[in-house]
């Protein structure tokens, strides 16, 4: 992997958090009907009404309205959704039957009952629809033909003109909304590709309004990739991150509800280049289904198609006031990681020198570091400190003492003298190392470099000559067989305490045994492993 240059807190990062979509074939045959759709009064004043739907596009009609006019002959003319309505009745719907031919266009009377709002290229739409006492598209004539007078009142406001009102605890109105889309093959008439109706949102006595969420789940992120596009006169071009996002379909409810009482859902993506801390980057409130895209741009440091990058993302919930509810982090994705794989940004700097030094074995490449780690995989660990200690290759034994496994790395470690089973004739290659248990193998790996003669058979004949430490705080739960090894390796600044001087050499407890207390992880292990070579070669 190209190394990076160490000034990570330099790079200067910009990622607009776009839909990447390439233009389709040809439009599809048909588009999803409008999902998610809410209704808010926006007035201003008590008395006043102004409502307004947000609904969810589908991806399908996402990707229409980003790919722009022009495909393949042809020609979008024009998208928008229709809002029909009905007052107090489910069944008095004002739509009118020619608007699914288009027979009927604007400027009917029709029309003034079935509203069309342009669309733009966002997941959520959000439109003022129902104006009292005027609105740039339909007078309060035009309302009150359908209106029955029963429903409304008239007050006087402030500029001493009468506005009518409706009462919404006594009133409801209910609307659904479909999509439509105008477009025009080459040298032909204009065709309509029109979804289905929406379910029946609606507001007043009988609707419940959308409410803020306590909580919000997590994304889930995907298929990250890194490529060079060409940018201005840059000859290496310019870094473009692409990844996908799926969200869960609360998720989307929220982000339709949120505009309708004033509030916003967010969409906030960090990137990490090289291993280096999270940067934020701009949020986006356009939170859909598909493939985001962004450059990131670097002053200090190089960046090409090999880099390691890696992408997480959260929602962000921005209510009154500068609120914000976050969600959880999604899913971390990279691309072109290292070998050491998913790690705590604290062990980054020595896992990287452990895959300098070679000794990190092939079953934890690219795999979770942070997980505890079991007997067979230290085995391997231990075997590659032996290697780099003795400068030599380690060989496994000619005959397998073990019916629980034939791994090659365990057989290694077992023919140096570096580990023996958990009975005669089991080594117990899955169950979870301790760190008393580290320190004891590792001990051993060192005295089999430095001491001639030296096998497990006879280590007890072997003392190392070190300076011991004062005790640990738990040293009456270190085991009488690991004691030695334990405080060589803290002597050398190898295998130190957890805090509070203990060691943590074994679970003791069941809520210790629970909590994983004395495990050692795969991280841990290999920055020992670094300790080992750097602190104990010759």
């Amino acid at each position: 992997m190209k190394k990076l240059l160490s000034c990570l807190l330099a790079v200067v990062m910009c990622l607009s958090i776009l839909p990447m979509t390439a233009l389709a074939a040809e439009l599809p045959a048909t588009i999803e009907a409008p999902s998610n759709v809410f209704i808010s009064d926006i007035a201003s004043q008590g008395k006043e009404t102004k409502l307004q739907f947000s609904l969810t596009k589908g991806t399908d009609l996402q990707l229409m309205l980003e790919s722009g006019a022009k495909e393949n002959g042809l020609d979008i003319l024009w998208s928008y959704v229709q809002v029909d309505w009905s007052l107090d009745s489910k069944n008095d719907w004002k739509y009118q039957s020619g608007w699914d031919t288009m027979e009927k266009r604007e400027g009917n009377p029709d029309w003034e009952y079935v509203n069309k709002y342009g669309l733009v290229a966002q997941a959520t739409e959000t439109k003022t629809f129902f104006d009292l006492p005027w609105s740039t598209r339909n007078t309060w004539a035009a309302w009150s033909e359908v209106i029955p007078a029963s429903s409304y009142t008239m007050f006087e406001a402030s500029n001493g003109l009468l506005w009518p009102t409706i009462d919404w605890t006594q009133h409801t109105i209910y609307v659904r909304c479909r999509f439509v889309v105008q477009y025009r093959e080459a040298g032909g008439s204009d065709k309509f590709i029109i979804s289905d109706w929406s379910p029946v949102a609606g507001y007043g006595k009988d609707y419940k309004p959308f409410e803020k969420p306590t909580s919000l789940e997590a994304p889930v992120i995907s298929d990250l990739e890194l490529t060079l596009q060409p940018f201005g006169d840059d000859p290496q071009g310019d870094p473009v991150v692409e990844f996908k996002l799926k969200n869960p379909d609360s998720i989307k409810e929220i982000s339709a509800g949120a505009p309708s009482i004033g509030h916003s859902l967010r969409m906030v993506c960090e990137v990490s280049i090289g291993g280096g801390a999270w940067e934020s980057l701009q949020t986006d409130i356009n939170v859909f289904d598909g493939t985001y895209s962004g450059s990131l741009r670097s002053a200090q440091s190089e960046i090409s198609e090999d880099t390691w990058v890696q992408c997480r993302t959260r929602y962000e919930y921005w209510g009154e006031h500068g609120e914000i509810i976050p969600s959880a982090w999604s899913n971390v994705i990279e691309f072109g990681a290292p070998a050491w794989g998913n790690a705590s940004e604290w062990a980054t700097a020595e896992l990287a020198r452990a895959d300098e030094l070679g000794l990190i074995p092939e079953t934890l490449e690219g795999a979770d570091l942070t997980a505890d780690i079991t007997r067979a995989e230290f085995a391997a660990v231990a075997v590659k400190v032996y290697e780099a200690l003795a400068n030599g290759k380690a060989i496994p034994a000619v005959i397998n003492p073990f019916t629980d496994t034939n791994d090659v790395e365990i057989l290694k470690a077992y023919n140096i003298g570096a580990v023996n089973g958990t009975s005669a004739t089991t080594y117990s290659p899955n169950d979870l190392l301790n760190r008393e248990q580290a320190a004891a193998m590792l001990t051993r790996v060192f005295k089999k470099v430095s001491i001639p003669n030296w096998t497990l058979a006879t280590d007890s004949q072997f003392a190392l000559s070190f300076e011991k430490p004062a005790l640990f705080a738990d040293d009456a739960d270190i085991s009488d067989w690991a004691k030695d090894s334990v405080y060589f390796m803290a002597a050398n600044g190898i295998i130190n305490g957890v805090g509070n001087n203990k060691f943590a050499p074994k679970n003791v407890t069941t809520e210790e045994e629970a909590n994983g207390y004395a495990n050692a992880t795969r991280e841990q292990a290999l920055i020992i492993a670094v300790r080992m070579v750097e602190n104990l070669k010759k």
